[in-house]
């Protein structure tokens, strides 16, 4: 599933758009992808104009005026682009969003992905902060890591609630940058460093995955695809999956295992259970 610089990449791309018009909206009504918002709904942005967007974690919202949002999730295949105006719908293009300039399009060939419509001033309001945010703090840690002392760390960067937009790769990178292994639970980490490392790879990830990107890729970001630029060699990131990969500090062969249910890598040397 796309993680944080991902979802940001696919946000640029509509966000080429932003100040135009919707002249048109084609959707798919049985489209899994409207299990939570009926499909025809969506044609109340016809006539609006592509305001603004912002991602958080691994969502997105695209907003039309003041109280009108169109939230994005792109599940495990979704993929957002742009294309020319005379745009032919593909078999999988669920939902595509026209201007006289461009097709904004909505692709998902397994249908992971949902979309829904918001009508408020401000439907994340109460979302937690994102690691690259400021009030992403080492008090806001701190109340984490006290308030699940027997979680592991891995299972504390995964959770959505307390690192936004963390995923798989990027945990394992956190917990390798940390030099701790990914199972070692939260009573005994240090607070200060989950927030140095887990910044720093969001930041990390946000440079070298969606901007850079931006210029390398016409088309952003599909699930299960690589991006043109990836983190440097010096990261685990590029030997994590490896067959017989190794760890960039030490050359110590890489452990995998699963923790926190999902396939784990790490250094048995640099990260001693």
């Amino acid at each position: 599933m796309p993680e944080l610089a991902e979802v940001e990449l696919a946000r640029r791309q509509w966000a080429k758009h932003h100040g135009e018009a919707i002249s048109g909206v084609d959707v798919h009504p049985k489209a899994r992808i409207y299990r939570d918002c009926p499909a025809p709904a969506l044609r109340i942005l016809k006539g609006k104009k592509l305001l603004s967007s912002k991602a958080h974690g691994k969502r997105m919202l695209f907003t039309f005026a003041p109280k009108l949002h169109l939230e994005v999730h792109l599940g495990m295949s979704g993929k957002l682009s742009t294309s020319s105006t005379d745009h032919e719908e593909q078999k999988h293009d669920h939902l595509i969003i026209r201007t006289k300039k461009a097709a904004l399009i909505f692709n998902d060939y397994r249908m992971f992905g949902r979309i829904m419509l918001h009508d408020c001033a401000d439907p994340w309001a109460e979302f937690p902060p994102q690691p690259q945010d400021p009030k992403f703090s080492l008090a806001h840690i701190r109340k984490l890591v006290g308030r699940h002392p027997r979680k592991p760390l891995k299972a504390l960067l995964l959770d959505q609630n307390a690192c936004p937009g963390i995923g798989n790769w990027m945990a394992d990178e956190i917990c390798w940058r940390m030099g701790i292994y990914p199972g070692e639970l939260c009573a005994n980490l240090d607070p200060a460093a989950v927030r140095k490392e887990t910044r720093f790879v969001a930041l990390g990830a946000l440079k070298h995955v969606a901007e850079k990107n931006m210029t390398a890729s016409k088309d952003g970001f599909a699930p299960g695809s690589y991006v043109e630029n990836v983190p440097p060699k010096n990261w685990l990131f590029q030997h994590r999956w490896k067959k017989g990969g190794t760890c960039p500090k030490c050359k110590s062969e890489l452990a995998r295992d699963t923790i926190a249910t999902r396939t784990t890598a790490w250094c048995p040397t640099c990260q001693p259970s």
